[in-house]
């Protein structure tokens, strides 16, 4: 591990973590106590909520904060988080502060779970493949167009890493799986979201096969019409028929619910 949170297996640009809120209760207090810290956590960062028209992210410290809807009974892990924060910056031990001003200031009142990523530059692409995902890709809207958001962190199987850079490679194009049966791949198969789902990826800043971490946290903003354009997708990358890189992947549990103001 280098400075900073830098590790070999790539430049980490930029960190963000996910910061899951699952109260003990839902009483008034409770959710005073909970809605008065990420008052006081937003300081000094861009509110994301309002973020419009660029997929990039800004060179700025942003807080972006997502709730969940309904009940959460039955749920576990992040899944039954009522309340998300998402922090970035492009120095990590500024997310570690934050992280520790959540956890004192909701003590007793609530649990804090953590996912942490990075965004690296991209991989698995070539200049067709690039102006093919991203030229006419979603750009960010506001979240009082964009409301929903999802979080999904999964990890690929060593069987995946032992393979080479090429042979991962191939995956994400049209080709032939093992029984020389034609493919979609993962490009093709997720196309209806290019234009129509904001997404964005963060790698463990680590470092990939860690043990009871993820390799990759997949963030997604959507339209109300266009939830089922993304339950399509994720159909369709599930399919190892059109998609044979997903035999490859674990999913952990995913957490839905929309973009806020504040919580």
């Amino acid at each position: 591990m280098g400075t900073n949170g830098h590790n070999g297996l790539g430049t980490n640009l930029t960190y963000t973590k996910f910061l899951f809120v699952l109260p003990y209760q839902e009483d008034a207090p409770t959710l005073l106590k909970i809605r008065t810290a990420g008052s006081n956590i937003c300081r000094g960062f861009f509110n994301d909520y309002d973020a419009e028209g660029s997929r990039e992210g800004q060179p700025q410290e942003t807080i972006q904060f997502l709730q969940a809807d309904g009940t959460l009974e039955g749920r576990e892990g992040i899944s039954a988080a009522r309340f998300v924060a998402q922090v970035s910056a492009n120095y990590r031990p500024r997310l570690d502060e934050v992280m520790c001003e959540l956890k004192r200031r909701i003590a007793g009142s609530a649990d804090l779970m953590v996912l942490e990523g990075a965004e690296r530059a991209t991989r698995y692409t070539s200049a067709e493949m690039h102006n093919y995902a991203y030229k006419s890709a979603q750009p960010r809207v506001s979240g009082r167009t964009a409301r929903n958001a999802i979080i999904m962190p999964m990890s690929k199987a060593a069987a995946w890493w032992e393979k080479s850079a090429l042979e991962r490679h191939a995956y994400f194009y049209p080709h032939q799986d093992s029984s020389g049966c034609p493919a979609k791949g993962h490009a093709k198969a997720a196309e209806p979201g290019i234009s129509t789902i904001f997404r964005k990826l963060y790698h463990n800043p680590d470092g990939y096969q860690r043990p009871n971490e993820f390799d990759f946290i997949t963030y997604f903003e959507s339209t109300d019409e266009n939830l089922p354009v993304f339950e399509r997708i994720c159909a369709s990358l599930r399919d190892q028929t059109q998609n044979p890189e997903w035999k490859y992947v674990t999913e952990g549990p995913e957490w839905r619910g929309r973009r806020v103001l504040r919580w």
